[in-house]
């Protein structure tokens, strides 16, 4: 978990947030998003109740985790990783150009993750190549599975897989 700001500076930042997104922050949301913020990587449901447990000692059933996440999904504020089960805050400071759209770069060897831009013309050729495949996109998201530079140099892994 990061700890170069304290839990206030995390707690104002994910207020500053949900307040743009024109939300009511609850408590227990801005717990969660907070922790998310402050964690630096993706988290599981699970992993996610034990932070909070530890960050601000609130006791938090499964239930109310995936209700949480989903209000903070369908607000922009957090995505779930499908291919690694996980969420993750959206920085709200990464932002797009108008031509590109925000996709994830996931290291399978330490679950690092982070926002990039692609650029929209690289999805509308991708888009065309499905079409003429006789498919249809129902999702532009894209989970890059990768291995980031420190694995890379340090862990030996295996780039192959």
């Amino acid at each position: 978990m990061q700890d170069d700001h304290s839990t206030a500076d995390w707690q104002s930042k994910a207020s500053q947030a949900g307040s743009g997104a024109d939300i009511s922050m609850t408590p227990k949301r801005l717990e969660v998003y907070t922790t998310l913020l402050r964690a630096g990587q993706a988290l599981s449901a699970y992993e996610l109740i034990d932070q909070v447990n530890l960050n601000f000692s609130r006791q938090l059933t499964p239930i109310s985790i995936y209700r949480m996440l989903e209000f903070l999904e369908q607000k922009h504020l957090v995505r779930k990783l499908k291919s690694a089960g996980k969420y993750i805050a959206i920085n709200q400071t990464t932002q797009a150009t108008d031509q590109q759209v925000l996709q994830f770069l996931i290291c399978r060897e330490c679950g690092n993750v982070k926002e990039l831009g692609i650029d929209q013309r690289i999805l509308v050729e991708l888009k065309a190549c499905i079409d003429s495949s006789g498919f249809q996109l129902k999702n532009w998201e894209l989970e890059l599975d990768c291995v980031c530079t420190n694995c890379s140099t340090h862990g030996g892994a295996d780039t192959r897989k």
